[in-house]
């Protein structure tokens, strides 16, 4: 079981190092070079960033932490107009998961399924009747999880990764 709770602006230290952690582990190599990654991490998830997305109120975060509070991963929900490719009636009252990442070494133990829930319940409590994301089209792992936790394909759009070009595919769930 892991303890999930909002983040603060004091949290972003620690966002911050969680966040380069997982994206190195989910991006780098052999999926992208190294230089790609630490290029995106140093000019996308930076203190002062991360400072930035945590006082914006279309942000929140949350922590997921091991009963003893160590920080295994977080989540970032933001509102925001979804994507046009997404079913017209659920675009009304949508929020984005726009980032959810555990550490490498708690996968498969069923904590991101209870992060996922947790964002989820959220919206919901939120009002909100659909969330989405953006997932990177060779991330094979998450878009399996997605699949499971009951995402359906609704479109792609391009994503700039560093100065390189990837395709996401944008996913959507009903509430």
């Amino acid at each position: 079981m892991i303890v999930i709770r909002p983040a603060t602006l004091s949290d972003a230290g620690l966002l911050t190092d969680l966040a380069a952690t997982t994206m190195r582990e989910a991006f780098g190599p052999p999926h992208n070079p190294a230089e790609l990654v630490d290029d995106y991490i140093r000019s996308a998830l930076t203190q002062p960033v991360l400072e930035t997305e945590l006082a914006d109120d279309r942000s929140t975060f949350f922590v997921a932490e091991t009963d003893d509070g160590t920080p295994i991963g977080y989540a970032k929900l933001r509102r925001q107009r979804p994507p046009r490719q997404m079913p017209a009636p659920h675009r009304q009252n949508a929020i984005e998961i726009q980032r959810i990442y555990l550490l490498q070494a708690q996968t498969g133990k069923g904590q991101g399924r209870q992060l996922m829930q947790h964002c989820l319940d959220h919206a919901r409590n939120q009002g909100h009747k659909a969330v989405w994301l953006g997932v990177w089209e060779h991330n094979a792992s998450a878009l399996v999880f997605y699949k499971k936790m009951g995402f359906i394909q609704c479109g792609w759009h391009t994503f700039l990764f560093g100065n390189e070009r990837q395709r996401d595919l944008w996913l959507w769930k009903g509430l």
